[in-house]
């Protein structure tokens, strides 16, 4: 392989690496809501452990909409917005 080669494959490894960690994140807080939802909608007491994080995540909660409610997969990013907005073109040049 060329050097070349070699430094987009460490570039695309890091940039998988990054994406899978925002997916972890996003997965933790996903459930954090859910458990927090499931505690308000049965009457249930709040668990101890979301006790200090209640405020942020009812906030949360409350701005979520059909597209963010859900986690999203690191794999399907890059058409996730093809219907809304064009990719930028990016002209350079080897100079």
């Amino acid at each position: 392989q060329t050097e070349m080669s070699t430094k987009r494959n460490v570039r695309l490894r890091r940039e998988y690496l990054y994406r899978k960690q925002l997916e972890t994140n996003e997965r933790v807080v996903y459930d954090k809501k859910r458990k927090l939802k499931q505690a308000i909608e049965s009457g249930k007491p709040i668990p101890t452990e979301l006790r200090e994080e209640e405020a942020e995540l009812r906030h949360q909660i409350e701005m979520d909409d059909s597209k963010t409610e859900e986690p999203r997969n690191a794999m399907d990013d890059e058409y996730a917005r093809a219907g809304e907005a064009d990719p930028r073109v990016m002209i350079c040049t080897s100079r």
